[in-house]
């Protein structure tokens, strides 16, 4: 029985399950019909059928598969073994799986023989190879077909190498990638366990199983060695470039020299022990290799406490800021959510392009277990996003891959879900006293009703006092009370009417413009700002005066900041550096420090010390404790030369 891509991720989600699914449920997680996933579920029990294994179902109940660990696990290495030829592939993805045999096809190889191995007509393999030749042509690849000799991939070795470097990635299973990790950094008897699970892409395809095991082997030892802890994405990026490193090698495909690359390899405080390393494997692999070989295996290490400077080639980094702006405003425009409004996607969205985009010029890619679970959980968001890197990135000559905009998307996704929070009704729950029946309502309210936010519950003596000190935009209630915002009265146990009723007031609230709604409950005097509706009247003052504080500590070191490194600012920059510095005096205030997801631990170029010097002074002169994360985080907007106007 054939699976295509959805029934296969289905399949992997109910052997992941501990309880059953319901079919609307799976709908909803898979942005399909009910119908569709019945039909999906037909092919599956099929599937588990010809394995002995049977698909439960259950009225009200839902769809599962009782079996023990081991033989899921037993499923799970089936599902997803390298023989996949009971898998119905979309035609983007069998251009992705003809584009890696050609990639490591030593010549031409015939069409009636990519037909074989692909299991379907020759014209579909000719329809195919016109789509894989759209991104061949994106790595500098170039397709030649001869005719009685078949088709083969021309370009350069460094192409070559980048272009099989972004379809592993991309064609590993996120389960692969975890199982590497576990192989290496696991002890032996976790490493025995999972030999025999190992990610069969990379094995059966580039090397046989003892060069695995060396590699394995190798880099082990390594990050036993380093002086600071490795992610799991750069240790499974530097094992998949061995890997390609190993391949390439043994058919004779050797790197051209590329002295830039070699500086910037031996830059680096952790090259030694690397060669070292490297040395030895090659060693045990009979195979010499050139300084550039190394420099070129060792490149994903230096994401993790290499400055932010060299790049691969000519191309000349963009303004990451004005990326950043840009790529915002593009996502705003698609999505129709001003996501230009919220500081925080400003400043964490900057900080991982600034990494991201330097170590993509440098030729570094990494990878992202969850790139399918996030396609498949936001495709809209997925969309906008990815439609706007290509026209933002695209011309800058910088193409990243899904597993790249994967990330990218839950920057935008956590915006969209603060943007929901802000958008949600604020709603109060009265009954009789404010107590038992209001809080069974407030549990039925929040759990049937997604855009409503329960600020309170009261008895109905209580209403006009509360409305008073709290922003309320509607009143759910159970006996009639008078009030100046709208009011719904329910039942005590809520029926489905009474739900569609709050459904329908929800939806006429959050269509009226904000001045309306601040405007009815305002009076004459002064009205207060919507970022304060939650707050009492008496804690006003204390917050104001704090608030004060906070802007001009934050105005007086952005000042100082700002002076001391002009040179190395653009104008776009220093704005921006202005607001970060803002709110990292607010983060300080309240005991909230700036989150980093990549740390520093070994020593960095003469520049960057300089200026972690310098700042470090001003901060210290400002009576502000900042932690390196910080510190960090500012450096990101110098741009690392000198500035001068005609660059503003």
């Amino acid at each position: 029985m054939q699976l295509t891509s959805r029934s296969r991720a289905l399949l992997k989600v109910l052997l992941d399950s501990t309880r059953p699914m319901k079919i609307r449920e799976a709908a909803r997680d898979f942005r399909v019909s009910e119908r569709t996933i019945k039909y999906d579920l037909e092919a599956i029990r099929t599937w588990l059928k010809e394995r002995h294994v049977t698909l439960h179902s259950q009225p009200n109940k839902g769809i599962w598969i009782s079996e023990n660990e081991e033989k899921r696990a037993r499923l799970r290495r089936h599902l997803e073994g390298w023989g996949r030829s009971d898998w119905v592939l979309h035609q983007k993805e069998r251009a992705k799986h003809l584009a890696l045999m050609l990639l490591l096809a030593d010549g031409y190889v015939r069409l009636n023989d990519l037909a074989d191995r692909m299991a379907v007509s020759r014209n579909t393999v000719i329809s195919d190879l016109r789509e894989a030749e759209s991104f061949l042509a994106g790595w500098g690849l170039e397709l030649i077909s001869r005719p009685r000799y078949g088709v083969r991939i021309f370009g350069e070795e460094r192409s070559v190498r980048f272009a099989l470097e972004c379809l592993l990635h991309d064609l590993l299973e996120g389960d692969e990638m975890f199982r590497l990790v576990q192989r290496v950094q696991g002890g032996a008897a976790d490493i025995a366990a999972a030999a025999d699970e190992a990610g069969p892409l990379v094995e059966q395809r580039l090397l046989g199983e003892e060069e695995i095991r060396l590699i394995d082997q190798a880099v082990r030892e390594l990050m036993a060695q380093l002086s600071f802890a490795v992610t799991d994405r750069t240790l499974i990026s530097l094992h998949i470039r061995l890997c390609i490193l190993v391949h390439r090698v043994q058919k004779g495909k050797v790197l051209t020299a590329d002295e830039t690359t070699i500086q910037t390899a031996q830059g680096w405080s952790g090259y030694p022990l690397f060669a070292q390393t490297a040395n030895r494997l090659f060693a045990a692999l009979r195979l010499m290799v050139t300084p550039d070989e190394l420099a070129y295996g060792c490149l994903p290490l230096l994401g993790v406490d290499y400055p932010l400077t060299a790049v691969r080639g000519s191309s000349p980094a963009p303004d990451i800021y004005d990326v950043t702006i840009r790529l915002t405003e593009a996502v705003s425009q698609a999505m129709q959510v001003p996501f230009d409004d919220d500081p925080e996607l400003h400043e964490h969205l900057f900080a991982h392009l600034t990494d991201r985009i330097m170590r993509y010029l440098q030729g570094v890619l990494y990878p992202n277990p969850l790139t399918s679970e996030i396609c498949r959980s936001y495709p809209r968001m997925f969309a906008a996003v990815k439609r706007a890197c290509q026209d933002v990135l695209w011309p800058s000559g910088i193409c990243l891959l899904d597993a790249d905009i994967a990330y990218i998307v839950l920057h935008f996704q956590a915006a969209w879900d603060r943007w929901m929070e802000q958008k949600k009704v604020n709603v109060l729950v009265v009954c009789g006293t404010g107590r038992g029946t209001a809080r069974f309502l407030k549990t039925q309210l929040e759990a049937e009703l997604k855009g409503l936010r329960v600020v309170g519950l009261c008895g109905s003596l209580e209403v006009e006092k509360y409305l008073a000190s709290r922003k309320v935009d509607l009143i759910v209630s159970v006996l009639p009370v008078k009030a100046d915002v709208p009011v719904v009265v329910v039942n005590a146990l809520p029926t489905r009417h009474d739900l569609e009723k709050i459904h329908d007031c929800l939806q006429t609230i959050s269509a009226q413009p904000s001045a309306d709604s601040a405007a009815s409950g305002s009076g004459g005097g002064p009205r207060r700002s919507d970022l304060c509706a939650d707050l009492h009247e008496r804690d006003l003052p204390v917050v104001e005066r704090l608030s004060q504080d906070v802007i001009y500590k934050g105005f007086e070191l952005s000042q100082a900041i700002t002076a001391a490194f002009r040179e190395h600012l653009t104008e776009q920059a220093a704005s921006g550096l202005m607001l970060h510095i803002m709110l990292m005096v607010n983060r300080l205030t309240f005991g909230s420090s700036y989150v980093e997801w990549q740390t520093e631990a070994e020593p960095e170029g003469e520049d960057y010390a300089a200026w972690r010097k310098t700042l470090k002074t001003l901060v210290e002169n400002a009576g502000l404790a900042v932690p390196e994360s910080e510190i960090t985080a500012i450096m990101r907007y110098f741009s690392g030369k000198g500035v001068t106007e005609s660059d503003n």
